[in-house]
């Protein structure tokens, strides 16, 4: 099970009341805190759903508006993703049932985490302006760009990447 806390746009948008319970992870699980918020495309009515992990950054994009509309694929696009990044099929074949087992939602509670969302989300919003038409845009590589994304760790006090993250973690096969 996965917990997705979402900003309250999204929240609005999906028509989704927060819970108060939040769930625990499962024993050994990575991929259990998710932070979800809109970006803007810059076209009339198309959206994308960013997903970052907490606390390794990992994003997925989906197109949608909603959390109800673009959780099936969100699930796809990580699973494809951690094979594209060459994460351990081990890890993968470990993580993905506990991702597909069911969700909670829960408003956002990490400011530092709000701040590199939206930092994120203007990078997107200008890669997708660059793109000629909604459906051109490669959201497998803007995926793969964040991957290595540099951001600044208060915890370790230093910049760190998503892959570097993974790789201390000795989830990635390189």
């Amino acid at each position: 099970m996965i917990i997705i806390h979402a900003v309250q746009k999204l929240l609005n948008t999906s028509g989704l009341k927060p819970q108060l319970y939040i769930s625990q992870p499962s024993e050994n699980q990575e991929l259990h805190s998710w932070y979800a918020k809109t970006v803007a495309t810059g076209r009339a009515g198309r959206s994308l759903v960013t997903y970052v992990h907490d606390p390794s950054l990992l994003m997925v994009l989906t197109a949608g508006r909603s959390v109800k509309t673009t959780l099936p694929a969100f699930i796809s696009r990580l699973e494809c993703l951690l094979k594209r990044q060459h994460f351990k099929p081990e890890f993968i074949a470990w993580e993905m049932p506990l991702v597909k087992e069911g969700y909670v939602v829960s408003k956002t509670n990490s400011r530092s985490l709000l701040g590199h969302m939206n930092e994120m989300s203007l990078s997107i919003e200008m890669y997708c302006k660059s793109d000629d038409r909604y459906d051109l845009i490669n959201m497998d590589k803007i995926e793969d760009n964040f991957f290595g994304w540099l951001s600044f760790d208060h915890t370790l006090r230093k910049y760190r990447s998503a892959d570097e993250y993974w790789q201390q973690k000795k989830a990635i096969k390189k």
